[in-house]
């Protein structure tokens, strides 16, 4: 049965070292576009979600993480191949939020991950009326005051795996509302969503067939070698 793997690090927790360690790893283009963030926590979530890909991707298909190829594409996910005599790819996904980096991988189905930090100070109702739907804001106004913002967050973080994952596939169909009938769907043709809370994160994973587990294990350390001996 399909399963799958999310990684979850805080990026705020790596040092210089980590980074120059890190910038070595990645491509040309992945350094340019490094380059262009701005703000230094974006730059550091970038770097980590690129080094956490290629450990994950490389785990999975048991190959050394420098044989993982990562491919810089225009508004798309980066491309990631593998040496000539190894399996196809693992599907992948990644997010970020507040410092925190997620990557999740599959062998068996196309993967879309979101992740959320939960702000208790944002009006999650305006939000709600301006960015979902009626029957989604709806939903969301009628629940108890306390669960809103962690409802609001669960709402955000699925509609944002389901689009991920409806853009992995290809011909991907336009996401579907997340409510009906007043209830948050979980699953539609093509899509099933499984949603957690961890480390303060609205955590969602949505993939094209039913996921029968996954794990979600939470890194120690700033290199590969202390997460493998993690996950060992």
């Amino acid at each position: 049965m399909p399963s799958a793997v999310i990684l979850l690090h805080n990026a705020n927790q790596l040092a210089d070292d980590d980074r120059d360690r890190f910038l070595a790893c990645l491509s040309t283009e992945e350094v340019l576009r490094y380059q262009r963030f701005l703000r230094p926590l974006r730059q550091r979530e970038f770097l980590l979600g690129r080094i956490l890909l290629r450990f994950a991707v490389a785990r999975l298909a048991g190959v050394a993480t420098d044989a993982v190829c990562v491919t810089e594409r225009k508004n798309q996910a980066p491309l990631v191949q593998l040496p000539a005599t190894s399996a196809t790819p693992p599907h992948f996904s990644l997010s970020h939020s507040r410092g925190w980096v997620a990557c999740a991988v599959s062998a068996d189905t196309a993967l879309g991950l979101d992740i959320e930090t939960l702000d208790a100070e944002r009006d999650v109702d305006a939000i709600g009326r301006a960015a979902f739907s009626v029957a989604e804001s709806n939903w969301l106004a009628s629940r108890p005051a306390g669960d809103k913002v962690a409802d609001f967050y669960t709402l955000w973080s699925s509609k944002e795996a389901i689009f991920k994952l409806m853009s992995a596939q290809a011909g991907g169909a336009a996401p579907p509302d997340q409510v009906a009938a007043g209830v948050c769907l979980r699953s539609g043709p093509g899509w099933h969503a499984r949603t957690w809370s961890q480390q303060g994160l609205a955590m969602t994973l949505c993939s094209g067939d039913r996921l029968q587990s996954v794990a979600r294990i939470c890194l120690r350390g700033a290199t590969p070698s202390a997460w493998s001996q993690q996950l060992s």
